[in-house]
């Protein structure tokens, strides 16, 4: 067993409960396990700049989904609000759809019968699609066998990495910077260990767990650059880099890592240069990504 079952197994009632928690914090206009499968009704809102938005995205491609919902894009950049990239339903952005509340949260589920927010909720979304609407589909991302063991890997990836990734970026402390960056680092290397043994992180199958990995682990060059975190150079970790370089060779990863968008939202958009200033806004998908993605 790796070092990271064994983290799984020791913490897995603080991992297992997050997929609740981010439930209960959602919105839902109606319980989804109400919902029929019924083609061309529903619309997934989604911005390709977002690691979780991309998880969604790419379930609706795994499971066959598109002719049962279809998707629209969020503008690359934003000012006060993210905008979409034509007008849907009559609006231009997503707050001005979420009128009945504030938190305008994407990716989130669209009803075109009775014109209205499903849910927003964004960390169950994928496995939502797969456990009521698998009949769409051979593929299977969310196997019933694997269920548990898959929310407490998914819980350890938005803890460790979605979520530290940002703890570490964000911080201004000198100090406590180095701190978060070093946790940062050693799941890096505690998965880096793992997949030295296995293809997929559950073994030869691909599975919602790697469909929360992936999108972060793209996004690392950003992250790198961005937020000033040395660790996240994939080069340090030969099978972490293997793996994302395998996963993003999957034509339906591959369609939903939209990189132009990803780069010019993280470098140019109003919002983030305000934070991060401007020194990476003449950065290219092809400075960011060149020897990432360049297989051997």
């Amino acid at each position: 067993m790796s070092e990271l079952l064994k983290e799984l197994e020791t913490n897995k009632e603080e991992y297992g409960r997050v997929k609740h928690v981010k439930a209960h914090d959602a919105y839902y206009s109606i319980p989804f396990d109400n919902l029929p499968l019924e083609k061309n009704r529903y619309t997934l809102i989604w911005l390709p700049a977002c690691p979780r938005a991309q998880r969604v995205a790419t379930t609706v491609q795994l499971l066959g989904l598109t002719e049962w919902i279809d998707t629209i894009e969020l503008a690359p950049r934003r000012l006060d609000n993210w905008e979409f990239s034509q007008p849907f339903e009559g609006h231009h952005d997503l707050t001005s759809l979420f009128s009945e509340r504030k938190d305008a949260i994407q990716p989130c589920l669209y009803d075109k019968q009775h014109k209205s927010i499903i849910t927003n909720d964004q960390y169950n979304l994928s496995t939502l699609f797969a456990t009521y609407w698998l009949q769409a589909s051979g593929f299977d991302s969310y196997p019933v066998h694997k269920r548990p063991t898959i929310d407490r890997m998914s819980g350890f990836i938005f803890k460790t990495i979605n979520v530290q990734i940002y703890r570490a970026g964000h911080e201004e402390n000198r100090v406590i910077k180095k701190q978060e960056e070093t946790k940062l680092a050693q799941t890096f290397q505690l998965l880096n260990q793992h997949l030295s043994d296995s293809h997929f992180l559950l073994g030869e199958q691909l599975t919602d767990a790697d469909l929360r990995l992936f999108p972060s682990l793209i996004r690392c060059p950003i992250y790198e650059k961005q937020f000033n975190l040395l660790c996240c150079r994939l080069e340090k970790y030969p099978h972490l880099l293997r793996y994302v370089q395998e996963l993003y060779q999957l034509p339906s990863l591959k369609q939903t890592t939209k990189l132009e968008q990803i780069v010019d939202t993280h470098f140019r958009s109003p919002h983030n240069l305000q934070k991060f200033g401007d020194d990476y806004s003449d950065e290219t998908v092809s400075s960011i990504y060149r020897k990432l993605l360049t297989t051997k």
